[in-house]
């Protein structure tokens, strides 16, 4: 398994989503542009509004965070104030939402976040839960991918973080293409998480290597299976 996969660190893996600025692993495409195809006839138009991230724009969505030049949210997607704070409570709240640079699943190219151009702008995409529940606009193309993957018809495609398990809050806009992202972290091991950690320049670092165990168990190992 090549490291820099892993860290977000080399493109070599990549091939991009034709009509789009957006690049996946070259072994998911094709059943990428299945299920796409399988979401037109059922009447949506499901495109990528995230794909492969490098480890350089990760760094930089974590120590914007980090520094209070982004918003933080709680648990229901609410604002925090940075300055009422702790550095751990900073790195936890971060982590909820963005992951560490070199952590990030969006790092390998099998993972992405879609949304329903039929019904959403680009521009106005926000991955917020009310996008994709209830009444929202992108509430129906993932209620049909929900049904889609209950009949086994995914193509290889799941919800990483379909529930609350404690770590990564729900992502109902988050798939995964299980045959690659299952090899990725079998082979990330807590070795090269530490590693990665002690060699990057990520704001609360110090916060971070005091709680590797928890973070690398809670945030990168803890996640819903298809």
């Amino acid at each position: 398994m090549n490291v820099d996969i892993l860290l977000g660190k080399t493109v070599d893996h990549l091939v991009p989503v034709e009509g789009t600025k957006y690049f996946v692993h070259k072994q998911m495409l094709h059943d990428f542009l299945k299920l796409q195809k399988e979401a037109e006839l059922a009447g949506f138009d499901l495109q990528i509004i995230s794909a492969f991230r490098d480890y350089d724009r990760q760094l930089a969505i974590w120590n914007a965070k980090a520094r209070g030049e982004r918003e933080l949210l709680d648990d229901q997607e609410r604002p925090l104030n940075y300055a009422t704070l702790s550095p751990t409570e900073i790195v936890f709240s971060i982590l909820r939402w963005s992951a560490i640079p070199g952590c990030s699943r969006h790092h390998w190219g099998s993972d992405i976040d879609v949304y329903d151009a039929k019904t959403q702008r680009p521009e106005m995409v926000k991955l917020i839960s009310s996008e994709c529940e209830q009444n929202g606009p992108a509430a129906a193309l993932h209620d049909w991918l929900d049904a889609h993957m209950l009949q086994g018809s995914s193509f290889g495609f799941f919800r990483p973080y379909r529930t609350d398990r404690g770590g990564v809050s729900p992502e109902r806009w988050h798939l995964s293409y299980y045959p690659l992202s299952r090899r990725f972290l079998e082979a990330y091991t807590f070795s090269i998480f530490k590693n990665n950690i002690e060699n990057g320049h990520i704001h609360f670092k110090e916060v971070v290597l005091d709680n590797l165990p928890e973070i690398y168990q809670r945030f990168l190992m803890n996640f819903d299976l298809p």
